[in-house]
Protein backbone atom coordinates (compact mmCIF):
# COMPACT_ATOMS: atom_id res chain seq x y z
CA UNK A 1 0.00 0.00 0.00
CA UNK A 2 2.82 2.11 0.71
CA UNK A 3 4.51 1.97 -2.48
CA UNK A 4 1.01 2.51 -4.15
CA UNK A 5 0.56 5.26 -2.72
CA UNK A 6 3.83 6.71 -3.03
CA UNK A 7 3.74 5.79 -6.90
CA UNK A 8 0.96 7.70 -7.19
CA UNK A 9 1.95 10.43 -5.37
CA UNK A 10 5.46 10.69 -7.06
CA UNK A 11 3.71 10.66 -10.49
CA UNK A 12 1.97 13.74 -9.27
CA UNK A 13 4.84 15.68 -8.48
CA UNK A 14 6.25 15.11 -11.52
CA UNK A 15 3.48 16.15 -13.17
CA UNK A 16 3.43 19.26 -11.25
CA UNK A 17 6.93 19.77 -12.20
CA UNK A 18 8.88 19.58 -8.69
CA UNK A 19 12.15 18.76 -8.39
CA UNK A 20 14.52 15.48 -8.83
CA UNK A 21 14.75 15.57 -5.07
CA UNK A 22 10.71 14.80 -4.56
CA UNK A 23 11.14 10.99 -5.64
CA UNK A 24 14.42 10.82 -3.16
CA UNK A 25 12.28 12.66 -0.20
CA UNK A 26 8.88 10.17 -0.81
CA UNK A 27 11.17 6.83 -0.77
CA UNK A 28 12.64 8.42 2.58
CA UNK A 29 9.11 8.31 4.04
CA UNK A 30 7.97 5.70 2.72
CA UNK A 31 11.35 3.83 4.54
CA UNK A 32 10.69 5.36 7.84
CA UNK A 33 6.79 4.47 7.68
CA UNK A 34 8.09 0.37 6.58
CA UNK A 35 10.30 0.69 9.83
CA UNK A 36 7.31 1.53 12.04
CA UNK A 37 5.59 -0.85 10.58
CA UNK A 38 7.94 -3.63 10.94
CA UNK A 39 9.08 -3.17 13.99
CA UNK A 40 7.77 -6.08 15.79
CA UNK A 41 10.61 -8.10 13.77
CA UNK A 42 12.71 -6.77 16.52
CA UNK A 43 11.55 -9.29 18.57
CA UNK A 44 12.55 -12.35 16.56
CA UNK A 45 16.28 -13.96 18.03
CA UNK A 46 17.78 -12.58 15.02
CA UNK A 47 15.30 -9.91 13.90
CA UNK A 48 17.45 -6.69 13.36
CA UNK A 49 19.32 -8.46 10.51
CA UNK A 50 15.72 -9.22 8.94
CA UNK A 51 14.69 -5.71 9.39
CA UNK A 52 17.54 -4.12 7.59
CA UNK A 53 17.34 -6.42 4.80
CA UNK A 54 13.55 -6.06 4.78
CA UNK A 55 14.29 -2.19 4.43
CA UNK A 56 17.19 -2.12 2.30
CA UNK A 57 14.80 -3.50 -0.76
CA UNK A 58 12.43 -1.50 0.49
CA UNK A 59 14.22 1.56 -0.43
CA UNK A 60 16.14 0.31 -3.31
CA UNK A 61 12.54 -0.66 -4.64
CA UNK A 62 10.85 2.81 -3.71
CA UNK A 63 13.60 4.72 -5.54
CA UNK A 64 13.73 2.84 -8.48
CA UNK A 65 9.60 2.91 -8.53
CA UNK A 66 9.31 6.56 -7.61
CA UNK A 67 12.08 7.69 -10.11
CA UNK A 68 10.69 5.92 -12.53
CA UNK A 69 6.72 7.24 -11.83
CA UNK A 70 8.16 10.69 -11.64
CA UNK A 71 9.46 10.79 -15.05
CA UNK A 72 6.55 9.61 -16.68
CA UNK A 73 4.52 12.46 -14.83
CA UNK A 74 7.44 14.91 -15.63
CA UNK A 75 6.87 13.87 -18.99
CA UNK A 76 3.62 13.80 -19.50
CA UNK A 77 3.13 17.14 -17.73
CA UNK A 78 5.68 19.35 -19.83
CA UNK A 79 3.69 17.49 -23.04
CA UNK A 80 0.23 18.74 -21.51
CA UNK A 81 1.63 22.04 -20.67
CA UNK A 82 3.55 22.61 -24.75
CA UNK A 83 0.29 21.74 -25.83
CA UNK A 84 -0.82 24.77 -23.76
Amino acid sequence: MLLLVGGLLSGLLGWRLWGWWAPAVLACVVLVLQAVANQGVLAAADGTRDLIQILTMTALTSLFLFYAVYSMGRSLGLRWRKQR
